[in-house]
């Protein structure tokens, strides 16, 4: 798993963002990644349909930083987008005491690194090609024993 952390690390930011729309678009949802300059504090969209007109609609923010997600950060993705929506939140960095606090509270999930690496192999078969190609992985089998 530390080998497919290490790829992770390696990617830029869109291509972080691009890894989230596809890790939600392999488990069933229709995305929507916002492009580059000011998001208002969401980076992807998933809806159930895809004309992303039924609830639930989530809103999504990725952070790929060297410092811990404060619970700033955590309050702008709460106040995002005024559509009715759930609340999720990824950092490779993880999350100050205090952002997970804030979090828990208005109901945001929130992704750290280990998590994301856990869905990331989990959901990979589904992933779009070209998300798979951002971590490119090949499934291997071992004796038990």
């Amino acid at each position: 798993m530390d080998v497919i952390k290490d790829t992770i690390a390696k990617l830029d930011p869109w291509e972080m963002q691009k890894l989230v729309a596809g890790l939600l678009a392999a488990m069933g949802f229709h995305t929507e990644e916002k492009g580059r300059g000011p998001d208002g504090g969401v980076d992807v969209l998933a809806y159930n349909d895809i004309f992303g007109m039924e609830i639930p609609l989530i809103k999504a923010q990725v952070k790929h930083w060297k410092k811990k997600v404060s619970s700033r950060e955590v309050q702008q993705l709460t106040g995002a987008h005024p559509l009715e929506a759930r609340s999720l939140f990824i950092s490779t960095c993880g999350f100050t005491p205090n952002a997970l606090h804030v979090a828990s509270q208005a109901s945001v999930r929130v992704v750290d690194l280990d998590e994301l690496v856990r869905l990331v192999v989990e959901w990979y078969e589904e992933m779009p090609v070209d998300v798979k190609e951002l971590i490119p992985l090949r499934k291997m089998y071992v004796p038990e024993g």
